[in-house]
Order: C-alpha cells, then sequence, then structure tokens
C-alpha cells in the first residue's frame, strides 16, 4: 500500500515525538513497507487511519508495535568482538572482585549485547558484585530481552569457552533455542527507556556501550544523549561506540583511549 507525504509526515512526527528518530523522505516507502503488515493486522485500509489508531485513546499497545516495526535491532552476540577483548583485559589487573562494577548496554535491542557483557564481566569476577542494565525504546525487545531465547544458530557468534560456561541448550518445545544461566540472568536487568529523555536510569555506571545509536539522529540529538549517558558514566569508567561512530566534537571530560573507546576523566 502507497503512503502519502501528508501520511508519511504524520507517523514520522508520531515516530520523533516517541524515539526523537525521524526519517527522511527517501524513507517513505521503506515505512510503508515495515508497516504494511499492521496495516493489515488492524484492518486498517489507509495510513491514515493507522495514524488515528495509535494516536487515539486505546492506541498505546499497537503505539509500542509501530515504534518496534520502525526502529533498528539489528544485533548479535559480540558484536565488534575487539571491544570485549579490550574490556577484558582492561579490568582484568585494574579491579577487586570485592568492588561493585556497573554495565549499561544503552541501546539494548533483544538482549544479545547486554549478555555478552554479561559473560565477560562474570568471566573477570566470578560470583562478584557485577551487574548489567539494558534499555531500549522498543517495549517488544526488552521484553525479547529478558525472555533470553536465542535462535541456536546465534550462538555461534558466542567465544567457546563461554558457550560451555554459560548457554543452556533447549530440549523437548525449546529445541532449536538456547538461554542463558541463571547466574548470567540474574546478574542482568532490562527496561524501556529513551536516551532522549531518560526515566528509569537514574544512577551512574562503570561501563557504558552505546554502540551503533548516534547515527540515527542529528547533531542536536547527538549531544544530548551524549549528555545523559556522560552525566551517568563514573569518573575513570569506559564509554564505547559503535565502529562506525565517533564523537564529533572534542569532549572535555572524555579521553580517547581506543578507536570508539573512551575514557571519563577529571577535569
Amino acid at each position: 500500500m502507497t503512503i502519502s507525504q501528508l501520511e508519511f509526515n504524520q507517523l514520522n512526527r508520531v515516530l520523533d515525538e516517541h524515539t526523537g528518530i525521524r526519517l527522511n523522505n527517501a524513507k517513505a516507502d521503506i515505512m510503508a513497507s515495515r508497516l504494511s503488515s499492521r496495516l493489515r493486522a488492524t484492518k486498517c485500509t489507509t495510513h491514515n487511519q493507522y495514524y488515528q489508531l495509535i494516536t487515539g485513546p486505546n492506541g498505546h499497545k499497537e503505539l509500542d508495535i509501530f515504534i518496534d516495526k520502525l526502529t533498528t535491532h539489528e544485533t548479535y552476540f559480540f558484536r565488534e568482538q575487539s571491544q570485549f577483548e579490550f574490556m577484558y583485559e582492561y579490568y582484568r589487573n585494574r579491579r577487586s572482585r570485592n568492588v561493585p562494577i556497573r554495565a549499561w548496554s544503552a541501546a539494548s535491542s533483544t538482549g544479545e549485547e547486554a549478555y555478552s557483557i554479561a559473560m565477560v564481566l562474570d568471566d573477570l569476577f566470578y560470583n562478584g558484585r557485577w551487574s548489567v542494565t539494558g534499555t531500549d525504546i522498543s517495549p517488544t525487545s526488552v521484553e525479547m530481552a529478558k525472555e533470553a531465547c536465542f535462535a541456536i544458530s546465534t550462538a555461534q557468534k558466542i567465544p567457546k569457552k563461554y558457550r560451555k560456561a554459560y548457554c543452556l541448550k533447549g530440549i523437548g518445545p525449546n529445541e532449536g533455542t538456547f538461554t542463558l544461566n541463571k547466574a548470567i540472568k540474574s546478574h542482568c536487568t532490562f527496561d524501556v527507556d529513551n536516551l532522549l529523555h531518560l526515566r528509569k536510569v537514574d544512577y551512574s555506571f562503570d561501563i557504558i556501550f552505546l554502540r551503533n545509536v548516534l547515527i540515527y539522529f542529528d547533531e542536536i540529538k547527538q549531544k544530548a544523549i551524549i549528555d545523559n549517558i556522560v552525566h551517568r558514566l563514573n569518573h575513570g569508567g569506559l564509554l564505547f561506540l559503535g565502529h562506525s561512530e565517533s564523537l564529533r566534537k572534542k569532549r572535555p571530560g572524555l579521553e580517547l583511549i581506543q578507536p570508539c573507546i573512551y575514557k571519563k576523566v577529571r577535569l
């Protein structure tokens, strides 16, 4: 079903209001394609009808699905593995098991990144006082992260020693999937939050992963997100960006220590 310029603008405005993401006009066909199944499911014959639904008093559930459809969730275990290797080597001789360490996967999608961080931290600080928080704009993705049920094929990205130590293969009705063991899952929490207007994350972290996020925002919103992130990063803590990202301007208080890896320092 084609989408008119007016309908695209209406839906784009809703997306912007709830996520801070605004699609350019060249992505109108992509929006229409991603929403086609939802128009059928909700029996809406036009995108304007769908707009009226998600902005109406009974549209909260469909609004969550709309956000999920139009936000990117590409992720996998140990994506950009060199960063996890750096994190392991960095903390191996710098941190006692008795000192709490807290990490945040700031755009955790369905949980693969957060659980990857968790496996490294448990390897470093087994039975220690570590925790991982995952947040994402998509309620659907957050629920999937909490469930922690993944296709068995995705486990191939996990280093062999971690697969053996932390992964449990599904049997019976769960055949073809795997999950993480209780020790890992008990240290991980997930919640819905917006990086532009954080409400749930009101404490600070030693490690923050903010990868493959900034590329979806304009410069003004990028700065607002970085401000929110850095405010919640402890002094001496590490900020990881994606390999396709960098801070456009040098930021006081952040020291580049590896490509796309920053350390918060005192001014």
